[in-house]
């Protein structure tokens, strides 16, 4: 669907519903808002360094073919984006960063359908050695046929300092058992495709003395709703210097959907807690639709509970037809491509199960699912983490609208404030 259709839509979803939402800006009503921002994957990383007195930041982000805008030349389709990364010190970024690069891609294909794909056809790595302090990142992908941007802001904090440190869990992949130094790769966004037998946690271990260490493992893989579907132990031995450590994964009998990984690590008289989630998917899976009833569910927020309700009492397949008959008849009004609304709605409730999920809480039935769901992806998307007496939020974007929602770390969730 191309940006006027979006355009288009928005009158109908709202006259289908109007769903209050709270936000820092002027009072609005719901809005299904318009697609062509390109939003991109995104992961920032703090490893240690050998000595363990700095730290490098890693940054990889992506994006898929469905967030550019393509046009037709001759007999291809093509689309061009620029990829910006500033590293500030401190807080303010209105200054001359410490770190910035920048890479432009252009990309080719001959298949429409190419176009729609929900995987990237490259991926960009950023790697800087910082000195521990504060820091703000910016990260902005821009589409260069549309003029369309998003960026990334997030405040990182790299304090630590000993002769002793274990870095954070980092989601990999890789092939190789024997050379897995060589041959790993970050996974974006912590978004597992289950091609293989198993993924991996990385973490990093830093012995800053001549004695080598002993240290205890033991790690946990929990579902959504909180219950242990793996429990694993192991000891290893820390010597000089960096070590690399990961935690493997099987994947065989996990279904898709969010997990966490929880490590409890020891060594000596510290114990060293670390988690990470990441979201398992099929192999190109764009929409996570499990079943008709939850499809249902989750369309809660653009047609009203009475109007569905009813559906829910009939069989699979009376329901299937409902909800065929909607979604059809929406695009038709609206003379729209075959399924592009409905592709794009579920997109949204797909990416906040992915991202925003929490424990006993799905992601499209948290505040930043909600908007997610209604508003669309934000222009900007400025994120500060936990520091001295203040706690981690983040401000959410809309420039076409003049409106920014502010969610607060409250009760290991973040929260619309009030």
């Amino acid at each position: 669907m191309d940006h006027r259709g979006f355009k288009k839509a928005l009158i109908i979803i709202l006259a289908l519903l109007y769903y209050p939402l709270s936000a820092s800006g002027p009072g609005i009503s719901t809005q299904f808002a318009s697609q062509g921002v390109p939003v991109f994957r995104n992961s920032i990383i703090k490893t240690l360094s050998e000595d363990g007195q700095k730290f490098y930041l890693e940054i990889h982000a992506d994006i898929s073919n469905d967030r550019l805008q393509f046009i037709k030349t001759g007999s291809e389709y093509k689309s061009s984006y620029s990829v910006s990364v500033a590293v500030f010190r401190g807080g303010d970024s209105r200054g001359i960063p410490q770190h910035q690069d920048s890479e432009v891609r252009y990309l080719s294909v001959n298949d429409y359908s190419e176009t729609l794909l929900p995987s990237a056809n490259d991926s960009h790595h950023f790697r800087y050695e910082l000195k521990k302090g504060s820091y703000t990142v910016l990260v902005m992908f821009k589409d260069l046929n549309s003029g369309k941007s998003h960026t990334i802001r997030s405040r990182q904090e790299l304090t630590d300092t000993s002769d002793l440190l274990v870095s954070d869990l980092r989601m990999v992949k890789w092939d190789d058992d024997e050379d897995f130094i060589n041959e790993y790769k970050p996974i974006i966004n912590n978004v597992v495709d289950k091609l293989g037998v198993f993924t991996g946690a990385l973490f990093q271990i830093y012995n800053g003395s001549a004695t080598p260490l002993n240290f205890t493992v033991r790690y946990r893989i929990r579902s959504n709703n909180g219950e242990v579907v793996y429990d694993n132990n192991f000891e290893g031995l820390a010597g000089e210097g960096i070590k690399h450590q990961v935690l493997k994964i099987p994947l065989e009998n996990l279904k898709a959907g969010n997990y966490r990984v929880e490590a409890d690590i020891s060594i000596l008289d510290k114990r060293f807690l670390k988690n990470t989630s990441f979201y398992l998917r099929w192999k190109e899976l764009s929409v996570n639709v499990p079943d008709i009833r939850t499809a249902l569910e989750q369309m809660l927020y653009v047609v009203e509970y009475d109007s569905v309700k009813s559906v829910f009492s009939k069989s699979e397949e009376e329901q299937m037809e409902w909800f065929r008959d909607f979604w059809n008849g929406l695009e038709q009004r609206l003379s729209l491509r075959t399924n592009s609304l409905m592709e794009e709605y579920f997109r949204r409730i797909s990416y906040a199960n992915m991202y925003f999920s929490v424990p006993k809480k799905e992601g499209w039935k948290t505040d930043m699912g909600k908007v997610l769901a209604v508003m669309g992806d934000p222009d900007e998307v400025q994120n500060y983490p936990f520091i001295k007496n203040q706690r981690p939020y983040e401000v959410w974007t809309y420039y076409d609208i003049n409106t920014q929602f502010i969610f607060d770390y409250i009760g290991a969730e973040y929260r619309l404030r009030k």
